[in-house]
């Protein structure tokens, strides 16, 4: 028998959109219609209107409505997850409406305020019975095509409400996405009639599949009549070729104004991100006698907050990454012209000689200028005397291959071999890691004294004048170890922890009995409490599996009514490497597998009562869990221990 025939939930790197990465197992499933008359048939007498709503042709009409439409009996069980849809139309831009479970507790959902065909998710709880649309500030619009169905599905739902940068499937440091539709035509310039398309304006000119600039100081390429989101940022790329002189830059225009990224220049594919003021107008402008080509046009709305990542690092298979909130205190993350100061070093931004972990030419050439015995760049930051702080910067080495981090508080002192490698530590604790193309991430860690620290980046002092190396993607965070970069420019940027949960899914779980799986690693041995849980949205009745105040110890804790059933705790090798962790649960029959061998039995103990979610944490919101998981399952039978030896081998 297939360990596949027990299996309820299956969770892997797998697909994702923003707020959601899909499980694998179950195949989301709809159930029957709830809802009566969803599409308002002439003499429904399902609805009940409250004041200013009104029934007619196939709509539910509100008119400056401040009562509900509701219709009662209908029997949502507690736990449970419903799908919801509708349209709304004839929006008169006052008021708005929401979906509303009512009964013992309330269930809302989102506030709509816009014409459109709306889907969402609500849990039911404490036998609701009423499903409603409220209105808030006197809606006026109309409601057609109503559905409530049952849904089933262990697609985990995503929050962090900010950008967060991963490494991608190519080895590369990007940013964590999802894109919308391509919003420019013609973006490679060889359609049927691209001056229909484009307009191109004093030293532009349109051929053999190329927009050409010559001598161009402040002229146009543009296209018009595209609707650009307020608020919303849009991820803009272009290839350069041909490149003589000058620079260009996009812009946005109509609507509010003007709004333009940093110009940039020389051969290369650039990737740009702008934030629209309302615009309806795409341009490029060129300046100082632009003379180049452009092609490959492509202009997509992106999204990043709450997007799941997908991360590559280390190579092979994928995980998904959870970290904590981290903010990088450096104010230019890669504009290090823009740092306090650089003794006897030239900086190069944007070099084209190599690129950077990102892919792009956006790494910083940094040359000796001096036979001086301090090379150096440094930044300024505001610290609390008795955190730990750890700094990073990626590094690979030109004609010479020596860099140190130093703060003069003693708080760390780490030199690193860019050939061979190698660090090190005279103070503090570091490590260097090889990302590839010769670029290594270097690392230093060390708690503060001081109110303020000044971290240095420094060369070799017996270097010649006119050696170099390239450094890119810096970051000074609180913690005892590096997260992911932070990009910044400007001021200090905060990345928001990680937050994994599903509920209502207790029809896929069985409390009596069953396996938690997870096949996990720790970001570092930091000493904290962090866990993955299946429980009922407390900490009284649980599954979990998860690291200790112990070193490299891995918890797995039963709990049923509040009371402990069992604690089996484990002492890993390594819990920064990859474990195999499965937890078995039955009464009286409990026991931990690890990379194919058993760790620990129990035989006495009680099972938990209404398990009905999985979280990254213990339940309660609390000890979240900071690390990388690779595959996560749910068997609803407590597999037997050849089984259990399989699935953690």
């Amino acid at each position: 028998m297939s360990l596949l025939d027990d299996v309820s939930i299956v969770v892997t790197p797998n697909g994702y959109k923003a707020g959601e990465l899909y499980a694998v197992v179950p195949v989301p499933t709809e159930g029957a219609e709830l809802v009566e008359d969803g599409s308002f048939p002439s003499g429904t007498s399902n609805w009940s209107e409250g004041t200013g709503w009104s029934l007619i042709d196939g709509y539910a009409n509100a008119s400056s409505a401040s009562g509900e439409l509701s219709q009662s009996g209908i029997d949502f069980d507690t736990s449970k997850r419903y799908y919801i849809q509708y349209t709304i139309s004839g929006y008169s831009g006052s008021g708005g409406v929401k979906a509303r479970f009512k009964g013992a507790v309330w269930n809302t959902g989102e506030l709509r305020e816009e014409n459109g065909t709306f889907t969402e998710v609500l849990m039911s709880t404490a036998e609701n019975t009423v499903f409603s649309f409220v209105t808030s500030s006197s809606f006026t619009g109309s409601i057609s095509n109503v559905s409530v169905k049952e849904y089933t599905a262990s697609d985990m739902d995503v929050t962090r409400a900010t950008a967060a940068t991963r490494v991608d499937e190519n080895g590369l440091v990007n940013y964590a996405e999802v894109l919308g539709s391509e919003l420019v035509s013609c973006g490679d310039f060889d359609c049927a009639d691209p001056d229909a398309v484009w307009s191109a304006f004093v030293g532009w000119d349109i051929n053999g599949g190329k927009a050409e600039a010559l001598n161009v100081n402040g002229s146009n390429l543009v296209q018009d009549n595209i609707t650009f989101t307020n608020t919303k940022t849009y991820k803009i790329q272009f290839s350069i070729s041909d490149y003589v002189s000058g620079e260009v830059r996009v812009r946005f225009s109509g609507g509010a104004g003007f709004i333009s990224t940093d110009y940039v220049s020389g051969n290369n594919t650039h990737t740009l991100y702008l934030q629209s003021i309302g615009n309806t107008v795409f341009r490029f402008q060129g300046q100082n006698n632009f003379t180049a080509s452009i092609d490959n046009v492509s202009v997509k709305e992106v999204t990043r907050d709450n997007v799941p990542r997908i991360d590559y690092t280390g190579g092979g298979c994928p995980h998904i990454l959870a970290e904590p909130q981290r903010t990088n205190l450096i104010t230019y993350s890669e504009a290090f012209n823009s740092w306090l100061a650089k003794d006897y070093v030239t900086v190069a931004e944007d070099t084209s000689e190599t690129t950077s972990p990102s892919g792009n030419n956006t790494a910083s050439k940094i040359t000796i200028n001096s036979v001086s015995t301090i090379r150096r760049l440094y930044e300024v930051v505001t610290t609390s005397s008795g955190n730990d702080y750890t700094f990073t910067v990626y590094a690979k080495k030109g004609t010479t291959d020596y860099i140190r981090f130093y703060l003069n508080s003693n708080m760390f002192d780490v030199s690193f071999d860019l050939t061979n490698g190698t660090k090190t530590v005279t103070l503090g604790s570091g490590s260097i890691e090889s990302v590839g193309n010769d670029w290594y991430r270097l690392q230093a860690t060390g708690t503060s004294s001081l109110t303020t620290e000044v971290p240095q980046i420094q060369l070799s002092d017996s270097a010649s004048v006119s050696d170099y190396l390239y450094i890119w993607g810096s970051q000074f965070e609180v913690g005892s170890y590096p997260t992911s970069i932070i990009p910044t420019s400007g001021s200090t940027v905060t990345r928001n922890q990680d937050i994994f949960t599903r509920d209502g899914i207790g029809s896929l779980i069985n409390s009596t009995e069953g396996v938690l799986f997870v096949e996990m690693a720790a970001l570092s041995d930091d000493l904290t409490a962090r866990r993955i849980s299946i429980n009922d949205g407390s900490y009284n009745n649980i599954v979990e599996i998860g690291y200790t105040s112990n070193s490299n110890e891995i918890k797995n804790r039963v709990k049923s009514g509040g009371g402990a059933q069992t604690n089996m705790n484990y002492t890993a090798p390594s819990i920064i490497s990859d474990l195999k962790i499965a937890l078995k649960w039955k009464v009286n029959d409990f026991a931990v597998w690890v990379n194919g061998v058993e760790v620990a039995t129990d035989t006495s103990g009680t099972t938990p009562i209404g398990l009905s979610q999985i979280s990254f944490d213990r339940g309660d919101g609390t000890q979240n869990y900071f690390g990388k998981v690779k595959q996560l399952q749910v068997y609803d039978t407590a597999l037997t221990d050849p089984q259990l030896e399989a699935l953690t081998s």
